[in-house]
């Protein structure tokens, strides 16, 4: 496969999660971007960060008996284009796991007309073929719409870096696997976007924050942590999500 399929794969795979927003002004966009996830079941199963859907929860948190208005997530797919017309996709999550000790969450979705034979996803990477200093690159909406009003980009946008460190350390068994530290830049609206291999495409991670500074606060620029995909895979975790 050719580095341009490659990338082509990457950004229809890749979404933005968004919330619909009522009332919108006449120039402001009907949705509000809040980060960034990647589907890796054609049936539907997007995959992102607990805290980019817990964004959709209620700031003081869910009560036993305590009624309240979720406002449901969205995967917003890119479907490509026809001359200068772009072909957005907005698909309703129907359900969403979260997996217990790590920050992923994984959206299962709805039917959509525009993917009759399902939806595209990203191939997975051997934990066994990673190593340090090794090429990686992410995809996402980094600043959610923002970039839409000052640079006019509409759909997701390419980072490439390296794998920093394998946390706790190179060669750990995967069971034991805390994430990968990486030499990337990204900033929020990245949350929840793949982190994959440059010359594959396959995924092995799950974009996730960036470090702050211990004086100033700052986050410090090229220094993000991704969490493994690996652990969204285990104990029937997506059987479960994917079950009616």
């Amino acid at each position: 496969m050719s580095a341009g399929s490659v990338y082509e794969l990457v950004k229809k795979a890749t979404v933005a999660i968004v919330a619909e927003v009522h009332n919108a002004l006449p120039k402001q966009p009907p949705f509000k971007i809040i980060g960034s996830g990647f589907c890796i079941d054609s049936r539907g199963v997007v995959v992102t960060c607990e805290h980019v859907f817990k964004a959709f929860l209620p700031a003081q948190g869910v009560s036993p008996g305590t009624l309240f208005k979720l406002t449901a997530p969205q995967a917003m797919f890119y479907g490509g284009r026809e001359g200068t017309q772009l072909h957005m996709h907005p698909v309703p999550a129907r359900r969403v796991g979260v997996v217990k000790g790590h920050d992923l969450a994984a959206m299962r979705l709805g039917p959509h007309p525009a993917y009759p034979n399902g939806y595209p996803t990203l191939p997975i990477a051997d934990y066994g073929e990673l190593h340090e200093m090794m090429e990686i690159a992410t995809c996402g909406f980094p600043l959610g719409e923002v970039l839409q009003g000052q640079f006019g980009t509409v759909t997701s946008s390419f980072t490439k870096g390296m794998i920093s460190s394998i946390i706790p350390a190179q060669g750990v068994d995967v069971k034991y696997l805390g994430g990968f530290q990486l030499d990337l830049t990204a900033t929020n609206g990245n949350s929840g976007g793949p982190v994959f291999c440059l010359d594959s495409g396959k995924v092995f991670g799950v974009l996730q924050r960036g470090v702050g500074h211990p004086q100033t606060g700052h986050v410090v620029q090229g220094l993000t942590k991704a969490e493994p995909i690996y652990p969204a895979l285990e104990n029937n975790f997506l059987d479960g999500l994917l079950k009616s």
